[in-house]
């Protein structure tokens, strides 16, 4: 449930990035911050019933600093009743981690995700973020990674969206985790009004993995969506991919999505539309899995289609 309702959160959060063109400058936050959402998540198929509720509060403190060589601080984690990369820590605090700026370089330390930041967060749209490894693009293993260019820094500890600076369209991120002796790197540029992005991991012992994604909006175009692709190379044998596209209907407050995923992490090739409604504080999603097929063993395992639902409220 959790990642398929922490990406159709991602969607909202994508489009101000993608339809601004990314230019609007970050609310500068001091002192104490909260923010969260409660949700009811309906789906016949979901194997812990057809209707549950969860909720997640995000938390902590940041500032500004003088008078040294930092001039940015802060902390926070993470408060979920069901964190899905790893239930066994439902309803326990997660994601604990503090972050030191150098001008507009970041120093993450902790159970950060800070090495998502820019990697497929383009104008593709909607797909659950695909993981087949213990480190993965989204992983919270407690590691070090610096962040540097031209990023417009959110100082809420969220790396699930992005935003660059108009005059350094341009942004990277290195990061090791010292347990299994991974690092990440990544980078995205903004050419042209496209956003192209690469990443790669490397663990110790085991294949790299590597992927990129690109993106653009189309507004230049008189038309209000965004389209983009991505492609993740696990070191396996098979190239996953997804791409999409994603209308704003701003009169409406509505956003309309489809996509398609092929070879999923667990083998899974489908479509997935989507509408999503904002009303205030208030965000409903109504969704659609289409079409899909699973390799097993050689043989194709077909599935039905089937609607989900989510009604939220964000604070």
């Amino acid at each position: 449930m959790k990642l398929l309702t922490g990406t159709l959160t991602c969607l909202t959060l994508i489009a101000t990035n993608v339809y601004a063109d990314g230019h609007e400058q970050t609310e500068k936050k001091s002192g104490l911050y909260y923010d969260g959402n409660i949700e009811m998540y309906i789906d016949g198929q979901y194997p812990e019933g057809d209707m549950n509720s969860r909720a997640e509060v995000f938390g902590g403190y940041q500032t500004e600093l003088t008078d040294g060589p930092f001039n940015w601080a802060g902390a926070g984690a993470r408060y979920d009743t069901n964190y899905s990369l790893d239930r066994s820590k439902d309803n326990t605090v997660q994601e604990k981690q503090m972050g030191l700026g150098i001008g507009n370089t970041r120093l993450y330390f902790g159970e950060t995700d800070a090495q998502r930041l820019g990697f497929a967060k383009t104008g593709k749209m909607g797909a659950p973020v695909i993981i087949t490894e213990p480190n993965s693009r989204i992983d919270h293993k407690n590691k070090v990674v610096m962040t540097f260019g031209g990023w417009v820094n959110d100082d809420n500890f969220k790396f699930n969206t992005y935003k660059l600076d108009r005059e350094i369209p341009f942004g990277g991120i290195v990061g090791y985790e010292p347990e299994t002796k991974t690092t990440y790197a990544g980078a995205t540029v903004r050419v042209k009004g496209f956003d192209v992005s690469m990443m790669q991991i490397d663990t110790e012992g085991k294949a790299t993995q590597r992927g990129y994604s690109i993106g653009t909006a189309l507004y230049g175009l008189g038309i209000p969506a965004g389209i983009g692709y991505e492609q993740w190379d696990d070191g396996g044998t098979v190239l996953r991919r997804d791409y999409g596209v994603m209308y704003n209907m701003r009169a409406q407050n509505m956003m309309l999505t489809a996509h398609r995923v092929e070879d999923d992490d667990i083998g899974m090739t489908y479509n997935y539309y989507g509408v999503i409604k904002n009303q205030g504080p208030m965000e409903y999603g109504l969704y659609l899995h289409q079409g899909k097929d699973m390799k097993v063993r050689g043989r194709s395992v077909k599935f039905d289609d089937s609607f989900k639902a989510v009604i939220k409220y964000n604070f």
